[in-house]
């Protein structure tokens, strides 16, 4: 191998190493599951999942005190008195994950998992919002299938560059309904 090509390669090693640089110093993600901290190409963070107390049945009630499922004081509160809502946006009753990883030839993949805490989940309506700099798009995802985990996902070609997604919605649970707590992530697609 000449120095000539040995010095080509290790130019663009550098390059992109600050290439890489700049995109963690200007899109900083959280720490994907399964991916180490320093890859711009892949991110994931969980959300908590928060329960509106009034949307608590009676029925619910009698399920949170057979399963002591401690939500807004459900499980000991007599059913003629009213639940606490001291927490600010509601007491967790599960969490969401959304993760986003580039697949190369600008296509990403946009995954999402909710699994809830307090009871099997009876309905999702959750919107995925991903952008890119060839714009964005929502993807809604609705059901009825009882579970204790839901998920979905897709795969977007979205180009190169840098690209983001969101996660809003609702999770139905046996005991209440749940509000999905803002969360987003940002990586790079290659």
């Amino acid at each position: 191998m000449g120095v000539r090509t040995i010095s080509a390669s290790l130019g663009a090693l550098a390059l992109a190493a600050i290439t890489t640089a700049a995109l963690l110093a200007a899109s900083p993600a959280p720490t994907p599951a399964g991916a180490g901290p320093d890859d711009p190409f892949a991110a994931s963070v969980a959300t908590a999942l928060l329960a509106d107390c009034s949307s608590i049945t009676g029925k619910a009630r009698e399920y949170a005190r057979i399963h002591s499922i401690d939500l807004c004081g459900a499980d000991i509160t007599p059913d003629d008195q009213p639940l606490r809502t001291e927490a600010v946006g509601g007491e967790e009753c599960g969490s969401v994950t959304l993760t986003m990883e580039s697949r190369g030839g600008g296509l990403a993949a946009i995954d999402w998992r909710a699994t809830s805490t307090t009871g099997p989940i009876e309905r999702i309506d959750i919107d995925v919002w991903y952008s890119s700099r060839n714009g964005g798009a929502m993807h809604r995802f609705s059901d009825a299938t009882p579970t204790l985990h839901a998920s979905g996902g897709a795969v977007e070609l979205l180009d190169t560059g840098v690209a983001g997604a969101t996660v809003s919605g609702t999770v139905q649970t046996f005991t209440a309904t749940c509000r999905i707590a803002p969360s987003a992530v940002r990586i790079h697609v290659r």
